[in-house]
């Protein structure tokens, strides 16, 4: 799964506030947030910009939403590293199943519903 690049410095913005905001510490998290929406604001101005601006703008309004809804602490993480976490709880999960001594087939099918049931 490629991440475009001209997405990564909004989805590196969007992280940051995840990070910080998971961590408790929220003034850093905000100042990501703004500098998130000084950047979808940069990219109205530039025509070029389109695809780019409706990511970013996308992002914006999730964190907002979490925000509004109090549930900003439960935000994923988005592009490359967030498919670096996901599949580094995936990984996790499937170690804890096989300490516990489960089945084979038990532990593929609670993996497989694990990841669809992921940040739900």
């Amino acid at each position: 799964m490629d991440i475009l690049e001209k997405y990564q410095f909004a989805d590196w913005l969007y992280n940051r506030f995840v990070e910080q905001f998971r961590q408790s510490n929220i003034p850093n998290a905000l100042i990501n947030k703004d500098t998130l929406q000084q950047y979808m604001f940069f990219a109205q101005r530039i025509g070029k910009m389109s695809d780019q601006r409706r990511h970013i703008k996308q992002l914006f309004t999730k964190i907002t939403k979490a925000l509004k809804t109090e549930t900003a602490d439960k935000l994923l993480l988005t592009g490359d590293e967030g498919i670096g976490e996901f599949n580094h709880e995936m990984k996790a999960y499937e170690d804890r199943l096989r300490e516990m001594g489960l089945s084979e087939e038990y532990i593929l099918l609670s993996v497989v519903e694990k990841k669809w049931q992921y940040g739900n």
